[in-house]
């Protein structure tokens, strides 16, 4: 059913590597050290890995393995190293992404929710419900949230499948839950923002937002949400308090994304822009050639945006400067499936993205100059002639 083909990825020698880095302006490492952020663009493909049938689904990672859903209704594993397919397990067809914690996957199959073995892709258990799955699957130190159609709320235990608690509110969970530290966070269709305990269930703030929650981030001390009003907001954490909002053009979409200093978000109106955390000030925004399908995505020093068709724009996270765009071929009329997932890396050449393509390709991309140091075996050139010993003179 699945054949995967993985390409394999040139070498240089170290000290050619060495001189490649420093002429980049990145930083070159001994080994063991950690490296800072590092910037995602000029890229390159680091694997690319082919199946038969389209995808369903964007891809998920847990940082080990990335999972995608085909329309032959498996759920396969590939490295996230180099796209080398690990398992693959068979069902329904599911349209919901897949949720990952390390050491489950978590899949909808209609009315139910398989787990399956992160390593190996066996069942691990299975849950039927009463509803549909109304929101994307939640799945985060040990928990697995499962938001249905009927308004229903339930906190299942990863590893056994276990119901440790469920609420029922008014309306549905329509976009993906969040969980934070202690916190689970709902993003409400009646435009309510609720905070519950994820050990209980128990409700400890509640706000109320301009329109239906679009998205949610809880990101340090601050909640960012987007809402259908048009606005995007900042809640205070410990309690919910309304502590500035910004207007858009157009709704904002996808998760927001955070530094130290500054959130990202993109909106309907073709911009990304990124706001001072504190208080909301514009610190810069960058009008987009095309309609965003997501948000954006922090990458090293690289806010990455995607669209629709494979057409990739960076900006500087400091500045918001563009530093790069990427597509495979000229026409740029490679379609992803929906949104790309970012491997994290702290050594060199950083974290990478892995994206999903409409005619069944999965793509990694890195920096163009992170290739992997191999032992000098020969230098780079013709090779040289070995002649005879000069006689000794007389």
């Amino acid at each position: 059913m699945v054949s995967a083909s993985a390409t394999v990825r040139a070498v240089l020698t170290p000290a050619l590597t060495l001189l490649i880095l420093i002429g980049a302006g990145l930083p070159a490492l001994a080994q063991g050290d950690e490296a800072p952020g590092l910037p995602l663009f000029p890229m390159r493909v680091r694997w690319t890995t082919s199946f038969d049938v389209a995808p369903t689904t964007g891809p998920v990672s847990d940082g080990t393995s990335v999972y995608l859903a085909l329309d032959s209704g498996a759920v396969v594993a590939v490295d996230a190293d180099t796209g080398a397919l690990r398992w693959s397990a068979d069902g329904a067809v599911t349209r919901v992404p897949p949720a990952a914690d390390g050491t489950g996957v978590y899949v909808v199959r209609g009315r139910e929710v398989v787990a399956l073995e992160a390593a190996t892709g066996e069942e691990r258990w299975r849950l039927a419900f009463d509803a549909d799955v109304s929101a994307p699957l939640v799945a985060r130190a040990g928990w697995v949230v499962v938001a249905l159609a009927s308004g229903e709320v339930i906190a299942v235990r990863g590893a056994d499948g276990v119901r440790v608690w469920q609420s029922a509110f008014a309306t549905p969970v329509v976009a993906q839950p969040a969980i934070n530290g202690a916190r689970l966070y709902l993003p409400g269709d009646d435009a309510r923002v609720r905070a519950v305990h994820i050990e209980t269930g128990a409700l400890e703030w509640e706000q109320t937002v301009g329109g239906a929650v679009l998205t949610i981030s809880p990101l340090g001390d601050r909640v960012f949400v987007g809402a259908d009003d048009n606005f995007f907001y900042a809640l205070d954490d410990r309690n919910g308090r309304r502590l500035w909002r910004w207007r858009t053009g157009g709704d904002p979409i996808g998760d927001a994304v955070a530094d130290e200093r500054r959130v990202y978000f993109t909106s309907l109106d073709t911009i990304v822009r990124a706001l001072d955390r504190r208080n909301g000030a514009q610190r810069w925004r960058r009008p987009l050639p095309w309609r965003p399908r997501s948000g954006p995505q922090l990458v090293g020093t690289t806010v990455l945006v995607s669209g629709v068709a494979l057409d990739l724009r960076g900006f500087a996270a400091e500045t918001g400067q563009p530093v790069g765009e990427f597509a495979l071929s000229a026409d740029r009329l490679e379609l992803l499936e929906g949104v790309p997932t970012v491997v994290e890396r702290t050594r060199l050449p950083g974290a990478y993205v892995v994206l999903a393509l409409a005619d069944g390709r999965l793509l990694a991309l890195e920096h163009a100059y992170g290739l992997k140091p191999e032992p000098l075996t020969r230098f780079p050139g013709e090779p040289m002639a070995i002649t005879p010993p000069i006689p000794a003179a007389p």
